[in-house]
């Protein structure tokens, strides 16, 4: 069987190397929790600044598992805070998430608060469509398979 990651990987880059709105679900006990977030896609995951303090930022403390959905696209990881965007560990994707949310980035994101911080989602796994294709990717064992997928769906 051929091994499509690769081909994956640049589709992903393609699609969500920007800022896309996304629904990020997390579980709250035994309830699930939806919301749309800003996402940047970088190296098998993705990346939203948000604020630790919030009920996602708490959930996902509690039960790091969750799931992103955009169109049709969907994707299970784990999400971590990986600490204030001024931190220097972040220095060097703070200014990618800089220049991909520059809408709002310096508008709403008060780098100074020592709550604000970088959500990381590191994928599991992810169905992506695209070329009329859809990839099933398995992050953790890079590996994807390829179909033939014409999606006829008006978004």
């Amino acid at each position: 069987m051929i091994n499509y990651f690769n081909e994956a990987i640049l589709v992903m880059n393609e699609l969500y190397g920007k800022d896309i709105p996304m629904s990020l679900a997390t579980v709250n006990d035994d309830k699930a929790n939806i919301r749309v977030v800003d996402v940047y896609y970088k190296e098998n995951a993705f990346y939203a600044t948000t604020y630790a303090l919030s009920n996602k930022m708490k959930e996902i403390l509690k039960n790091p598992n969750v799931a992103l959905n955009h169109n049709l696209f969907v994707a299970h990881g784990i999400g971590k805070n990986i600490g204030n965007p001024l931190d220097k560990q972040n220095s060097e994707l703070r200014e990618e998430l800089k220049k991909a949310f520059v809408t709002f980035y310096d508008k709403h994101v008060n780098e100074q608060d020592e709550n604000t911080c970088i959500l990381k989602v590191s994928l599991i796994d992810a169905l992506v469509f695209a070329n009329d294709y859809k990839y099933f990717i398995n992050f953790e064992e890079q590996t994807a398979t390829r179909e033939k997928c014409v999606v006829d769906i008006v978004f």
